[in-house]
């Protein structure tokens, strides 16, 4: 199962001859942008998909480069936040391990909102992420707290829980 979502991620590489040699922050920028291509946000649908990124500067850059491969840079932006001021602009929000103590700061603020938050750590997943990228043994897999995205009003395709290893 792992196996065929990692061989779609390396699919959006396949064609630059990169598919070999991904970082772990290039893989995990692939993630993110499948997990955009996989959910639904409420109505109205957002008119720019905004992709941010917490605590992870090569993170931010492998996201902006996957995003300029795929020609999306009209119907996106990639934003790095220092802070929790700008928050409310984001669509998709990634907390990276590296800022695992205010995991839970940034995510007060979204009690309510339809904002897809990801995390690369079991404790950020269990303290509200909507999708846990987690890192095992050489491989990434991913659980969803579908129950909590649904509360805020996200809906997720059967294909990607399908290829979840923990759904909630």
């Amino acid at each position: 199962m792992i196996k065929h979502l990692v061989a779609l991620c390396l699919l959006l590489f396949a064609g630059e001859g990169k598919a070999q040699s991904l970082s772990e922050n290039e893989l995990k920028a692939a993630f993110l942008y499948r997990f955009s291509q996989f959910s639904k946000w409420p109505p109205p649908p957002p008119d720019k998909l905004r992709f941010c990124v917490v605590g992870n500067p090569e993170l931010y850059q492998a996201v902006t480069s996957l995003l300029h491969a795929q020609d999306m840079d009209d119907d996106t932006e990639v934003i790095e936040l220092p802070n929790n001021e700008q928050i409310s602009r984001c669509d998709i929000l990634f907390l990276s391990q590296q800022n695992r103590q205010q995991t839970q700061y940034w995510l007060e603020d979204l009690e309510q909102s339809p904002v897809l938050v990801v995390s690369d750590t079991s404790e950020g997943f269990r303290q509200g992420a909507m999708i846990g990228l987690i890192a095992d043994a050489n491989n990434l897999s991913f659980r969803v707290n579908l129950t909590d995205a649904k509360r805020r009003g996200l809906n997720f395709s059967a294909h990607l829980l399908k290829l979840a290893t923990e759904v909630r």
